[in-house]
């Protein structure tokens, strides 16, 4: 609907990719907040009860304006007031209008070295590379419950599953309270690795990194039961990061494939993405790039999109 007009607005939920993903593909704006920014009071969660990686609400828009006044009014309505799993952060204008005009540091990650992005995806992605240092910005080349919820969900209402639920539901068993807990742990270390490698990292001026940018996808959108990668969204949900779609541009058949096709697979999915691409099929289709901040950081990475929109 917001694709084809009929809406300015909507409203989505994430636990890896669903408010992103459907975005890249359809050249739309949309914000996964960090779990507990938005109120999630009243909203249908699949998997209830699952906080290992808690699922996060999100608004979806044709434009970033838009984008950014929804997200600023139900922040300003101070949902935490009625909502006991909301901390009380408010809007920050200052954070936003900083990021809005100065000068940015930018960690660009290309290839998250599991599954290699279609030609496509990388030119638009070198594109505005291109661009943010050309307009003085700093770059540098930077299931827990096998499946019983939703199961359970779909039984109940006496209907079949699609082959594609079918499949992530089966892929594992319920597992133990201990099992969870050792999750939960390897969660937090993963979380603070990644926190003090960010930390760590410094432009070629000493300054830190502000905000990443990510492919959303190793491809545009492809036929339906084709997607088996979505690690370019999915660690964000395990981090906890504000990650935000925008419309980078769209494909072209025109450009070098050739270190594509002599790339040599990595793993089965890398495999199975390379034989996905079709310059001729993919002409046109719309790619989408994330602009990754930290837990919180939704004034941050608004700003920076706003940066980012006005190059585009």
């Amino acid at each position: 609907m917001l694709s084809m007009g009929a809406s300015i607005i909507g409203w989505g939920t994430e636990v890896g990719d669903s408010i992103r993903i459907p975005c890249h593909m359809n050249g739309l704006w949309g914000l996964k907040p960090s779990s507990g920014r938005l109120s999630y009071r009243g909203v249908e969660v699949t998997l209830d009860g699952q906080q290992h990686i808690p699922s996060a609400v999100g608004p979806m828009a044709r434009s970033l304006s838009c984008l950014k006044l929804v997200t600023k009014l139900a922040i300003e309505a101070e949902p935490w007031a009625m909502d006991p799993q909301l901390p009380p952060v408010s809007w920050r204008d200052g954070i936003f209008q900083a990021m809005s005009t100065r000068p940015l540091v930018i960690g660009a990650m290309l290839d998250d070295g599991m599954v290699k992005i279609h030609p496509p995806i990388e030119r638009v992605f070198r594109d505005l590379i291109t661009k943010l240092e050309a307009a003085g910005h700093e770059d540098g080349y930077y299931s827990a419950d096998g499946g019983e919820d939703i199961r359970s969900s779909v039984s109940a209402g006496g209907e079949p599953f699609i082959p594609q639920i079918q499949a992530f539901v089966n892929r594992g068993k319920p597992i133990s309270v201990f099992e969870y807990w050792q999750l939960n742990k390897r969660k937090i270390a993963i979380q603070e690795a990644y926190y003090d490698m960010w930390d760590n990292k410094r432009s070629p001026t000493g300054r830190p990194v502000d905000v990443l940018l990510v492919p959303t996808m190793p491809h545009t959108a492809v036929p339906h039961g084709s997607c088996r990668w979505m690690g370019y969204t999915k660690i964000f949900n395990l981090l906890d990061y504000t990650a935000l779609t925008f419309p980078g541009g769209k494909a072209s058949k025109d450009g070098d494939d050739g270190g594509f096709w002599e790339h040599v697979p990595r793993n089965k999915i890398d495999a199975w993405d390379q034989r996905l691409y079709d310059p001729m099929a993919m002409e046109g289709r719309h790619v989408g790039l994330q602009i990754v901040g930290r837990r919180f950081e939704e004034e941050k990475v608004l700003g920076a999109a706003q940066q980012i929109d006005s190059l585009l």
